[in-house]
């Protein structure tokens, strides 16, 4: 949020009473507002089975004047307006979700308000789960054992599919729970799609138990996992977010929307542009000639992967930040990172980034968009989470514009009636 100076700012929640007061309605009409996104609510950190609701949506659908304050009279300076900090401008008819998680601004993107370069530079995946999920342990995942029951057959995308079904079936609950604790859910799930990857082992920080069963030994490249799992944690709303989001609203185990995210990031405009990079990597070291390769592909018409013209605002500075930190990877590697930057006029991507660390490190196939999904897994939880707080779903209208049919005859239904 912003001022009107255009200081950020952060917004401005109020309690249950206070909202009821300011609005004059009965609670079932707040809670009616809240789930058809008119209002804006929020677990209360203090209270988690009480909600907090965004005054300035109070505000806007209250009798009162737009800032005042209960008992306020005309002509007292009212609060100035608490536009959105980003989003757009929401249209009449338009869905709109509210969320306090990420944010992108200016080409750099924020997790809880830090920047998520900064943080890969200095922190573990862990304490960044626990940073969206506003966890009060800075490593959530401390209290969990492992479990002996995580050799799933197939390659590490399919495990995980597999630990994910199971929980499904485990966690399965008739009846909405408002005493589950979320965070341990959210790190339970991450737990044991990791140990489904790396058969168990030691309890490892993530990106060490992943290195040790990729047989990564160098710490400098240790370390590149950990800065791509931070940097993949969030990208804001795209598809597999909103598919997470309204799966979570069902109200049901967290491994439901999990397991939405990961089904729809695997389709080709998300992870899928992994795996084309990792086929591209592969080809052009296979043909040493990466020129020959790239010009093939564009003179075909196809994009250059790595090189997709329409990423993530901060996916560019995610990128350059995870190659920037493998100053040490091949030079074959490298010149297929300035043959598509020449051929294109592009920075490099997320999905080229990651295929070139794969490669460098020579990780299994799959190995990298199971990585990313990983990663995303932290950013997926975390507005699952927050979903569930609000109780409320998003909200869209289908608008049919297909074929009309054909009505039947009013008079031939009556006479059907009387026949009867």
């Amino acid at each position: 949020m912003v001022n009107i100076e255009g200081v950020p700012m952060s917004r401005i929640w109020i309690s249950r009473t206070e909202a009821l007061q300011r609005l004059e309605v009965k609670p079932q009409t707040l809670y009616a507002y809240v789930s058809r996104q008119r209002i804006a609510a929020k677990s209360d950190p203090s209270h988690p089975r009480k909600s907090l609701y965004a005054l300035d949506d109070v505000e806007r659908l209250s009798r009162r004047a737009p800032g005042r304050m209960p008992g306020q009279r005309t002509g007292q300076p009212m609060l100035p307006a608490v536009p959105s900090l980003s989003g757009g401008t929401i249209t009449r008819g338009e869905a709109a979700i509210d969320s306090e998680i990420s944010l992108t601004l200016n080409g750099r993107h924020y997790y809880r308000g830090r920047d998520c370069v900064a943080l890969a530079d200095s922190e573990n995946f862990e304490a960044v789960a626990a940073l969206l999920w506003q966890s009060a342990s800075q490593n959530p995942f401390g209290p969990l054992k492992p479990r002996p029951d995580v050799n799933f057959p197939g390659g590490p995308r399919l495990r995980v599919f597999s630990v994910l079904s199971r929980r499904i079936e485990e966690d399965a609950q008739p009846d909405i729970n408002p005493d589950r604790d979320l965070n341990l859910e959210a790190a339970s799930l991450i737990n044991e799609m990791v140990d489904s990857v790396t058969n168990g082992g030691p309890r490892l920080f993530f990106h060490q138990r992943l290195a040790r069963v990729w047989k990564v030994y160098e710490n400098r490249d240790i370390d590149l996992l950990r800065r791509a799992l931070v940097l993949s944690a969030d990208v804001g709303l795209d598809e597999s977010t909103l598919a997470v989001r309204s799966a979570a609203a069902s109200m049901g185990p967290l491994a439901v929307p999990l397991m939405a995210g990961f089904a729809t990031v695997m389709g080709p405009r998300l992870g899928a542009r992994i795996s084309r990079a990792e086929l591209y990597v592969t080809q052009v070291r296979r043909s040493g000639n990466p020129q020959l390769v790239a010009r093939t592909l564009l003179n075909q018409g196809l994009e250059l992967p790595g090189f997709e013209k329409d990423p993530a605002p901060s996916e560019y500075l995610r990128a350059r930040n995870l190659i920037d930190a493998a100053p040490h990877i091949g030079e074959d590697l490298k010149t297929i990172l300035k043959v598509g930057e020449d051929m294109t006029g592009q920075p490099v991507g997320m999905s080229l980034a990651l295929a070139l660390i794969g490669r460098h490190l020579d990780l299994p196939r799959e190995a990298p968009v199971t990585l990313y999904g990983i990663g995303r897994s932290a950013g997926w939880l975390a507005h699952a989470i927050e979903q569930v707080h609000t109780g409320a779903a998003p909200k869209a209208r289908l608008r049919y514009i297909g074929v009309t049919p054909a009505l039947p005859d009013p008079a031939f239904d009556e006479n059907i009636a009387v026949a009867n």
